[in-house]
């Protein structure tokens, strides 16, 4: 299992990396406002990109700390869940 959070979180940050740089990018090239991922993917690939690292890092945490394996599986679920809902909540339209 150790295996799986690992990869799943390397892609996330791979992810999160493309992101963030594509973000910067749109924003910063003249005709470039079509490859802002917020844009193109949207809310949901925001929730993808923040599961992926949410379940890495809380299944690679509570394996680490010696959890049994259906409460690592558990925690790397809560995690997923966890980071894709923060996400959600720190990109709402202010007031």
């Amino acid at each position: 299992m150790t295996g799986l959070y690992a990869v799943t979180l390397v892609a996330g940050f791979v992810a999160l990396l493309a992101w963030v740089a594509m973000s910067v990018v749109a924003a910063n090239v003249d005709g470039w406002d079509r490859y802002d991922p917020d844009r193109r993917v949207g809310p949901w690939g925001r929730r993808v990109v923040a599961g992926l690292v949410g379940f890495g890092m809380a299944g690679l945490s509570a394996t680490y700390a010696g959890w049994p394996t259906a409460a690592a599986a558990g925690a790397a679920v809560a995690g997923l869940v966890g980071l894709a809902l923060v996400s959600d909540w720190l990109t709402r339209a202010g007031p």
